[in-house]
């Protein structure tokens, strides 16, 4: 029977070209290569090489086994991968999300759920959450509304409402709430990795110009220190009074969510006891 690891050595030294070469690039003593290319040729059962006293080369049939055995080590390398794949994607599960705040809700009901899962998530754009579940990089996504699609099931997951964070001396400081429009025009800070959240903002405020941070702690540096403008929700980590500023409650109805968990109904008994979690606590 051909063993792989012996094809391996054997199509190593077809391209190196030396027992001597093949043996050290391959880690192996040079007498264990060669009992190997010994037992392949038996396992042929005619001559793969041409031997003289100081020398091996390859026959015109070793040559053509040497292109074949190539082909077979590709053909199981990728059988490998394929059957792994598969094994890691059926004990994974796939989540894309609009947002980061429904994406940690997710998370942490899966993690208690589905504890031998491996589970995987990622923020998208609401076009690539609805193309991913379609063609099953996703198995969950979190979207801003409820999709009308009858293949579709969702539930309400969490809700988030938006906030101007002000400096306390910012003339809408006092007031009980604003209306987009009403910011439209100034400066503002914006943390860059919130979801669609980021272009719903820079969308509805086009005559503001904003201050993007990537960087987390510099962010909140800013937001500490500096007298621009900028953001927070109902689900953040701020103190209320934090460098002074205020939350001022956004009035537009599009700055106020309530997040839907979403799947293919053909995988609905799959995420069943999910979903019968998530609609009991809302």
């Amino acid at each position: 029977m051909l063993e792989l690891h012996i094809l391996e050595q054997f199509v190593t030294f077809y391209h190196v070209g030396t027992l001597v070469e093949t043996a050290e690039q391959l880690h192996i003593s040079q007498s264990t290569l060669t009992r190997g290319m010994q037992r392949l040729e038996e396992e042929f059962g005619v001559p793969l090489f041409v031997r003289t006293k100081n020398s091996i080369s390859f026959t015109e049939a070793g040559k053509m086994a040497a292109s074949d055995a190539e082909m077979v080590l590709r053909q199981c390398d990728n059988m490998l991968y394929r059957v792994r794949d598969f094994d890691r994607k059926s004990r994974t599960v796939t989540v894309g999300s609009c947002a980061p705040v429904p994406a940690a809700e997710v998370l942490s009901r899966l993690t208690s759920l589905f504890s031998g899962a491996a589970v995987s998530s990622e923020l998208k754009g609401i076009a690539d959450l609805r193309s991913g579940l379609g063609d099953d990089t996703y198995q969950l996504i979190v979207l801003p509304y409820p999709p009308e699609e009858t293949d579709l099931v969702a539930v309400p997951l969490c809700t988030e409402h938006l906030f101007f964070y002000l400096p306390g001396n910012h003339r809408f400081a006092g007031r009980k709430s604003l209306a987009v429009s009403e910011m439209n025009g100034e400066n503002m800070l914006l943390f860059q990795d919130i979801g669609f959240w980021h272009d719903l903002v820079i969308e509805k405020m086009p005559d503001s110009k904003f201050l993007l941070q990537s960087e987390r702690y510099s962010f909140l540096e800013l937001v500490r220190n500096s007298t621009m403008p900028s953001f927070t929700t109902d689900a953040a980590q701020y103190e209320q009074s934090e460098g002074g500023r205020v939350r001022v409650p956004i009035e537009d109805e599009q700055f106020n969510v309530t997040y839907h968990l979403v799947c293919k109904k053909e995988n609905k008994n799959k995420f069943r006891l999910l979903f019968d979690t998530v609609s009991a606590a809302m």
